[in-house]
Order: structure tokens, then C-alpha cells, then sequence
């Protein structure tokens, strides 16, 4: 009998859907499904990790007691409230079995792998075999290919995947000496968390709103030229002065010479990541909190991918198998399908490699928009976007002209500008960061007349979600 763990009952119904029931026989193979709700077990607290001398010192929350000796640990694991009843289920079902398959999700950190043998290794299970079960996603034909190319492990200690979560989650666990010091440090009131990650986040945010709160306005003066197309002409060297009155009036109005006229091309953007989906949506006010709880559930009903990723692009397998359902899809988010002629794999989206692929839609198209408000009030939202930034790597390049110009009288004085030419991708989806297009969009003019320029220091950006997504990234 193979016995198949599953991280979740959505993965257990899908596995179920895809093998011909709970328990049976597929591809000539004895099989039963039994599923885990997530981590089943947690570390035990660290005073409960050490020798009883030790115990005091490390409940303590007193700086003087750290830094920790990791090698004081025994790395306990306690069953989580609550799960009892769950555990007693999967030990029963999974100890008959003489072949035990890991089947959880499979995340780049391992995550998945780990608390399948969290479980596995605190209920002493000790089958004949392992084996472990990769998909990309929970699809029916993913889910039968993963069942029949199972690969076998030598155990906890042998899986890879196990080594590196593990690893990361002592790292993780032994970070709560930071929390300890930043709240020893702060009002002695609240618990200021910190960590691997969170450490940086904090220290990015607040050296940007220091850097917001630091800013000061101060106004610098200095001649530039402005053509009838709004279109301005600098001078790196032109002198700069603190008062206007004391720019010298030396300048009279020039003819425009261009030197240059380019066509140039902007492929579409990355496909998202959670993370990348979210700080858009934050700026939209959504919560990246609900955007998550909503996006699981339209995953579970095989609405949008897998959603915790960190690719950016799909494979040519995933590619294909949405390729059917494009018309579908930009109907719902009302996109022109006339738009979507570059049908064929673009190598910059899809590549070989990666686990679930990109955050994009599901096979399961819904009727419209609205009717994905049942999964949450951010569902909408969560689906026009991702289709749309999906949908926009079937349309073509955005296409503009590059113009380059200086002045007649005043070659030292130039100005560039872009035309757009054809939108392309920015007809279907457009995140508003065109840092391929400057001065007015219609041309360098024929004719420029002096003015006197009030510039200012570049203002800081203020910290939101989708800047804090850049700077870790």
C-alpha cells in the first residue's frame, strides 16, 4: 500500500479527484490519501530546549543573558493545540503503509518537505520505502504524472529539501535574540518582532522615512530653454544659483537642430510573484493580508497558480496548457483579443526550470469578474491584474521613437523625447512605471525660448509596499 501525505485537504481532494477517490488503485499501484492542515509542529519554547540549569537564563529576556549557544539546544518539536485528532488520523492511516510518499507543496525553501517530515519523524513512521512527489501544480494530469514519477528518498536525512528548511528554521528560531534585544530596546511595552527578513524590512522602511522626514525643499535657479512642444533643453554645465534674480539674462531663443531619430522596443513586463501582486493591490487598498487569504482560496478552486512562488517566469508545459483558455480569460478582464497576436513562447517568460511557475490565471475560467467576489472583496481585483499582466506577454512590444536634439545657438543644450509609436503590451497592461518615456510625447519642437528653471533636490520616495518590494528585491 502507498501511502500519500498531502499539506492540506484542498491538495487531498485534488489528489483525490486526480488518482479515482480517496483510496484505490491508479496506474496499477494500491494507494490512500491522508493530508496534514499545514504545520502540525512547532519548536518548543527555548527555555524548554536546554538542561535544567540553563532553563532561567534562557527564558530571561535580560540583554546580559545573550548571545544563545546554539549547541545548548535539543530541538524539540511539541504538537500544535488543536491537531490531535488530525495527527491520531494520518498515524493510522500511513502505518500499514509499506511505501509513504511526501506530497506536499513544493516550495523553493523546502518549506513543504518539512513539515511533511516534521510529522513523519515524530510519529516514529518507518515504512519501507520513501518517495516524494513533485508538481508544479494540482491539476489532474499533474497530479498523475507526479504519482507515476515519484522519486525515492533514504530518509529525512537524506531529502535535500528537508536539510535546507530545517536549516533556515533553526536560523529562524535562534533570530528571536533579536526580538528580545530590539523590545529591551524600544518602550518595554511591545514586542518588537524581528528576523531574517523582517530585520531588513525594518531598517529599509525606516531609512526611508528618515530620509522623507530629513528632506528639505531648497530651491536652485538656473537657465534651461522650453520648446513649443513643452519639451526642455539642459545644460549639465550651466550654473546653478540660489537666488533667481541673480541668473544672468544671457540667452535669446534658438532654432531646435535633432540629431537623431531612433525606433526602439520595450518587451512586456515580468510575470508576478505574490509579492510583486500585492504591493500593486496595496497601492489600490487592498490588504496584503485579505490578498493572500482571497488568493488561496481562488487557487483551491484552480482559479489563478499555485501562490506561493518566487518564479517569474512558466514553463513551455504551463505555457501551453493556458494557451487554450486566452480568448476566455481576456474576455472576463475585457481585453481586445486583436491585441494578442504573439501566440508562441517569448524566452524572457518562459524557460525550463523553477517549481509552480509565476504567479497567472487558472484553467477554470470564471464567467466574469464579479463573480469572483465570493472568494473575497479583493478577488476582482486580484484576477483582472494578474490575467492582465499575464495577457500582456501575448501582446507585442510597446514601440516608441527616441528623438535626441540640441540648439542651433547653444549646442550645449540638448533635450530627448519619446513617441510612442505603438502601445503594444501597454494597451493591455500598463503598472504606470514608464521610465522609457520622457518630455512630451509628441516631438522635438522647432523652436526654443529661455526661462529660468526652479529645481529641487529629488524628493525621497515615501515607503510603501510596492517600493519596499523593490528595494528587497
Amino acid at each position: 500500500m502507498i501511502g500519500i501525505l498531502t499539506e492540506k485537504p484542498s491538495a487531498a481532494k485534488n489528489f483525490a479527484k486526480a488518482l479515482g477517490g480517496q483510496t484505490g488503485t491508479y496506474n496499477g499501484e494500491q494507494y490512500l490519501i491522508t493530508n496534514a492542515r499545514g504545520h502540525l509542529y512547532e519548536y518548543e519554547k527555548p527555555e524548554g530546549q536546554v538542561a535544567d540549569n540553563l532553563k532561567l537564563k534562557y527564558k530571561s529576556w535580560d540583554v546580559a543573558n545573550l548571545p544563545w549557544n546554539e549547541k545548548d539546544f535539543a530541538w524539540k518539536r511539541k504538537q500544535k493545540s488543536g491537531v490531535a485528532s488530525l495527527v491520531s488520523s494520518i498515524k493510522s492511516a500511513l502505518s500499514t503503509c509499506d511505501e509513504i510518499v511526501i506530497a506536499t507543496d513544493d516550495d523553493p525553501t523546502g518549506e513543504g518537505s518539512l513539515l511533511a517530515w516534521e510529522i513523519l519523524d515524530e510519529l516514529n513512521l518507518r515504512p519501507k520505502k520513501w518517495s516524494r512527489m513533485y508538481f508544479i501544480d494540482e491539476s489532474e494530469k499533474e497530479l498523475q504524472r507526479a504519482f507515476k514519477n515519484r522519486k525515492p528518498l533514504t530518509g529525512m536525512m537524506g531529502d535535500p529539501d528537508f536539510l535546507k528548511a530545517d536549516y533556515r528554521s533553526k536560523f529562524d528560531y535562534m533570530t528571536m535574540q533579536f526580538t528580545r534585544i530590539a523590545t529591551k530596546c524600544g518602550d518595554g511595552k511591545s514586542i518588537l518582532r524581528q528576523g531574517r527578513l523582517k530585520s531588513a524590512m525594518v531598517l529599509i522602511v525606516g531609512d526611508g522615512l528618515k530620509a522623507v522626514k530629513e528632506y528639505k525643499k531648497i530651491p536652485s535657479y538656473s537657465n534651461r530653454f522650453r520648446d513649443e512642444n513643452n519639451n526642455v533643453y539642459s545644460n549639465p554645465n550651466e550654473p546653478e544659483f540660489k537666488d533667481k534674480n541673480q541668473v544672468p539674462n544671457v540667452y535669446t531663443s534658438s532654432n531646435v537642430i535633432i540629431d537623431s531619430k531612433t525606433m526602439k522596443k520595450t518587451a512586456p513586463p515580468k510575470l508576478l510573484d505574490l509579492a510583486g501582486l500585492s504591493s500593486i493591490l496595496a497601492g489600490k487598498g487592498h490588504k496584503a493580508k485579505d490578498v493572500l487569504a482571497t488568493y488561496q482560496k481562488m487557487y483551491e478552486a484552480q482559479i489563478v497558480s499555485y501562490p506561493r512562488t518566487e518564479d517569474k517566469f512558466i514553463s513551455p508545459e504551463q505555457f501551453n496548457e493556458l494557451l487554450p483558455f486566452i480568448d476566455d480569460i481576456a474576455k472576463v478582464v475585457g481585453v481586445d483579443t486583436s491585441l494578442l497576436t504573439h501566440r508562441k513562447p517569448r524566452t524572457s517568460h518562459v524557460k525550463t526550470g523553477g517549481a509552480h511557475g509565476a504567479n497567472r490565471p487558472g484553467v477554470k475560467v470564471p464567467s466574469n469578474l464579479s463573480a469572483l467576489s465570493k472568494f473575497g472583496p479583493s478577488g476582482p481585483a486580484i484576477y483582472e491584474l494578474l490575467a492582465r499582466n499575464y495577457l500582456a506577454m501575448l501582446a507585442e512590444d510597446y514601440e516608441y521613437e527616441s528623438q535626441k536634439g540640441h540648439l542651433e545657438k547653444y549646442p550645449d543644450f540638448t533635450g530627448t523625447c519619446s513617441v510612442p509609436k505603438k502601445l503594444g503590451f501597454k494597451a493591455v497592461f500598463n503598472d504606470l512605471d514608464d521610465d522609457d518615456l520622457d518630455g512630451s510625447g509628441t516631438g522635438l519642437g522647432t523652436k526654443a525660448d529661455p526661462f529660468v528653471h526652479e529645481g529641487f533636490p529629488p524628493r525621497p520616495p515615501r515607503p510603501t509596499m510596492k517600493w519596499l518590494m523593490k528595494q528587497l528585491e
